[in-house]
C-alpha cells in the first residue's frame, strides 16, 4: 500500500481494514456520548507547531462524569506550553452540568473556558484564560488507531475503550502571554470512555510519540495499588499497519524526579521508553519539566521532545506525557 495515503482524508482510508488490527469500536459512532456506557467520557486534542521561532504544544481536553447515564459534571481543560522559552498556562474547571452543553447526536462539547466540536471531515478545539487562548481547526487525515489492537482493553480493571486519530492536518491561532501566534502543523485526537469508580485504582502513564519515521504510537504505562505493573504500546505506520508489542517499565529508567509544590504530587520527567521486540528505543524529555495541571483531578501533561532509534535507525519526534493517579510524594 502506497505511504501517500496518509496524506488522503480519514473517511477515505477507513474503508480499508486495518492490517494487525480487529477493531471493536466504531470510529463514527464513537464521537459521540456514551451516556449509560460510561461514568467517564473524554475527548481530548492535543497539537505540536514552529511558529515564528517558537517550538509550541497546546491541548483541549472535555471530560463528562455521568451516573444513570445522566451528566452531573463537566470538566474543561486546557493548556499551552511554549517550549522555547519555558512558558506554560493552562486553565481546569469542573462545571455543574447546566454550565455546559453536550450534544447528543453530533460531537458538539461546549464550556464556559473550552470546546470541542465537528466530525470526521473537520474538527475544531478552542480555549481561553487569561492572557490564553487556542482555536484551531483539525482535519482528520491518514488512518485510525485502535488502542491495544481493538480499541478496548484492561487498564487496572476498568473496561476501557480508545480509538486515537493520529493524524490531523491543523490550522489556527495561539495566543501565549498576550501574544498571538499563526499555527500551522499536526494535531493527536483521542476518544476514550470507560466505567470506573471516583478512585483510581493505581496510577499510569501514557504517551502520543509522533516519529518522523511514520510511525504513531500510543504507549499506556499502569502500575496498580499493590505495585503490579501492566504495559504495552501499540505503533502504526504510516499505512495504518498496527503493530501491539510489550513495553519495558518505564519505572526501571525513570529519572529527574520533581515534587511538584502545587499538589504534592512527586513525578519522573525524563524516560527511555524501550519496545524490546521493536529493537527501538526512545528518551523522552519535556520542556520545560514543570507542566503539572492542577485541578479536581489534579495530573501532568508535558509537552515533550523524542530521540532515539529504530532497529538502529535514528529518530526524533515529539509527544505529550501524561500521568494519572496516585502519585503522591512517600
Amino acid at each position: 500500500m502506497s505511504s501517500s495515503r496518509s496524506d488522503q482524508s480519514l473517511i477515505q482510508n477507513l474503508g480499508t481494514p486495518p492490517s494487525g488490527a480487529s477493531p471493536e469500536v466504531d470510529i463514527a459512532s464513537g464521537l459521540l456520548p456514551k451516556g449509560k456506557d460510561a461514568t467517564f467520557d473524554s475527548w481530548f486534542a492535543i497539537g505540536h507547531f514552529e511558529a515564528e521561532g517558537h517550538t509550541i504544544s497546546f491541548l483541549v481536553h472535555i471530560m463528562t462524569l455521568n451516573a444513570n447515564g445522566v451528566i452531573v459534571a463537566v470538566n474543561g481543560s486546557a493548556g499551552i506550553t511554549d517550549e522555547t522559552t519555558g512558558w506554560v498556562g493552562a486553565t481546569d474547571v469542573a462545571y455543574p452540568a447546566f454550565r455546559a452543553k453536550v450534544a447528543k447526536d453530533r460531537l458538539s462539547l461546549v464550556t464556559p473556558n473550552s470546546s470541542l466540536g465537528g466530525d470526521l471531515h473537520e474538527l475544531r478545539a478552542r480555549a481561553k484564560w487569561k492572557n490564553a487562548s487556542i482555536d484551531v481547526t483539525m482535519r482528520p487525515v491518514g488512518y485510525p488507531l485502535y488502542n491495544k489492537g481493538t480499541g478496548r482493553f484492561d487498564l487496572l480493571g476498568m473496561d476501557v475503550r480508545q480509538y486515537s486519530l493520529p493524524t490531523l492536518q491543523t490550522t489556527g491561532t495561539v495566543t501565549i502571554d498576550g501574544r498571538e501566534f499563526t499555527v500551522e502543523g499536526t494535531s493527536w485526537f483521542d476518544r476514550q470512555w470507560q466505567r470506573q469508580g471516583l478512585k483510581l485504582p493505581g496510577k499510569w502513564t501514557w504517551m502520543d510519540l509522533n516519529l518522523d519515521n511514520g510511525w504513531r504510537v500510543s504507549l499506556w504505562d499502569a502500575i496498580a495499588t499493590d505495585g503490579t505493573p501492566d504495559g504495552w504500546a501499540t505503533v502504526i505506520d504510516e499505512s495504518g499497519n498496527h503493530t501491539v508489542t510489550r513495553l519495558t517499565p518505564l519505572i526501571e529508567d525513570a529519572t529527574d524526579y520533581w515534587l511538584t509544590p502545587k499538589s504534592g504530587a512527586r513525578y519522573p520527567t525524563r524516560w527511555t521508553v524501550r519496545l524490546p521486540d521493536l529493537d527501538a528505543a526512545f528518551e523522552v524529555v519535556p520542556h520545560p519539566r514543570e507542566q503539572e495541571v492542577k485541578g479536581v483531578l489534579s495530573r501532568y501533561e508535558g509537552a515533550s521532545s523524542v530521540t532515539g532509534s529504530v532497529m538502529g535507525e535514528p529518530v526524533n519526534g515529539y509527544c505529550y506525557v501524561e500521568m494519572v493517579g496516585d502519585w503522591m510524594a512517600t
